[in-house]
């Protein structure tokens, strides 16, 4: 009959209780989730173009200055048909609430253009929040709603800002098709451009702030060529719901 040595007998042991570990882990882990990878997120990013097949666009107008320009732009929208979006200044719409008023009854897009007109890149965390925050103040009663979508003075932006945007409820909305009316270029170049330019999915930067003298001279021509290229003229939020069902799959 054998018989383990002192040293033998430690081995055996030390074997049986490794066999015994494995045995423990294999049945605990066999009831555990697999672990997953870390979520990861997607860092914000401005918009300024849908992407999208429908040939749909949106007119957008920014207004920080004045009285005379934003009343002609507004006749010719309504006169037209044409569904649009406002980017409005807190001050400029403290100053002129009738004006929002006109702009909320006529069934236009309201959104933010923030509050004093400097770039956000040279801003602080708390002076992007702050400035936002302050034309939030003002426009909420004015436009029955919180707005959804800021408009960066300059169109000037930097990572910061688009991530204070979003803690704040907000996406930071650009252009994809620059009209240049705010240098006045005159009403041939400024029709030129968006017509030439514009795309679907297209969201067009135009204003209607008194230092913009063409824009309401150029703007028939733009609605009525934009049509006769087959657009319809939209909302930015109606071409981000249109969007969205476009890329929804098709069922049979």
């Amino acid at each position: 009959m054998g018989f383990w040595t002192g040293k033998g007998l430690a081995m055996r042991r030390l074997a049986v209780a490794l066999g015994l570990v494995l045995v423990a882990s294999s049945l605990y882990l066999a009831g555990r989730t697999p672990p997953q990878p870390a979520a990861t997120t997607t860092p914000p990013q401005p918009l300024s173009t849908v992407a999208m097949t429908q040939k749909e666009l949106a007119l957008t107008f920014d207004i920080s200055w004045g009285t005379v320009m934003p009343p002609k732009v507004i006749a010719i929208l309504v006169r037209e048909k044409v569904p649009a979006t406002f980017f409005l200044s807190g001050p400029w719409s403290g100053q002129h609430p009738e004006i929002v008023t006109e702009l909320r009854q006529d069934g236009f897009q309201l959104e933010s253009h923030g509050q004093a007109h400097v770039n956000y890149s040279g801003l602080s965390r708390d002076g992007v929040a702050q400035n936002i925050m302050a034309a939030q103040n003002i426009l909420e009663p004015l436009v029955g709603k919180k707005p959804d979508m800021v408009r960066p003075p300059n169109g000037d932006y930097d990572k910061r800002t688009l991530e204070v945007a979003q803690q704040l409820g907000y996406t930071v909305v650009l252009w994809g098709t620059d009209s240049h009316d705010w240098m006045n270029p005159g009403v041939g170049v400024i029709t030129g451009r968006v017509l030439r330019l514009a795309h679907p999915g297209d969201i067009v930067l135009l204003h209607a702030s008194d230092t913009c003298k063409q824009t309401d001279v150029a703007l028939p021509a733009i609605i009525s060529g934009l049509r006769k290229q087959g657009y319809k003229l939209v909302t930015v939020d109606q071409l981000l719901q249109d969007a969205a069902k476009d890329a929804q799959p098709k069922t049979e």
